[in-house]
């Protein structure tokens, strides 16, 4: 049986790297935020994405402090938030990674347009268009509500986020059919 031994008061001690190897055991989705701020365009890689309430539809992601995309999402009002299909790690390595937040639309293999006031990226598993609702500050990221004012949702599986990897969903019948 997989899991974990009863704890020992040695075991129970909160450190970063516990911390660290505590949060890797998380899986989540994996999607893209975008805003059009001040400076221009802004995007960033998420791995937090909740749905919050559906009446009214909030929906919650958590984006490090530091990001441009907050700034933007301030700015505008508005965002998008595209969660990946299980084929699009490019785009999440892309938009998790530096130079400027505007070039990381250049060349980027997908039609992007302005819509309802966020860049909006074709062709991945799906796109909310969000007003903010509301922000807040936790320890060293921030948690940005939004609500839904439009959707669009395509087909295929999520993108995962496990273990410092990204990682697929298995159909039921592929697990079947590698275990007869």
């Amino acid at each position: 049986m997989v899991g974990v031994s009863p704890l020992r008061p040695t075991e129970s001690a909160l450190n970063d790297a516990s911390c660290r190897a505590y949060f890797r055991k998380l899986a989540a989705g994996v999607a893209i935020v975008t805003a059009c701020g001040a400076s221009g365009w802004s995007g960033t890689t998420v791995s937090t994405l909740t749905s919050v309430s559906m009446a009214p539809p909030i929906v919650l992601c958590c984006i490090s402090g530091g990001s441009r995309t907050v700034a933007a999402i301030r700015h505008a009002g508005c965002f998008a938030v595209h969660p990946l299909a299980d084929d699009q790690s490019y785009l999440a390595n892309r938009f998790s990674r530096p130079p400027s937040d505007g070039s990381r639309f250049e060349d980027l293999g997908h039609e992007v347009r302005l819509i309802r006031g966020a860049p909006a990226i074709a062709g991945t598993l799906a796109v909310g268009w969000c007003d903010l609702h509301s922000l807040e500050v936790v320890g060293d990221h921030v948690v940005v509500y939004g609500r839904l004012t439009a959707v669009q949702v395509g087909d295929g599986h999520p993108l995962l986020w496990h273990e410092r990897s990204y990682h697929t969903l298995q159909e039921q019948s592929d697990l079947l059919s590698h275990t007869a």
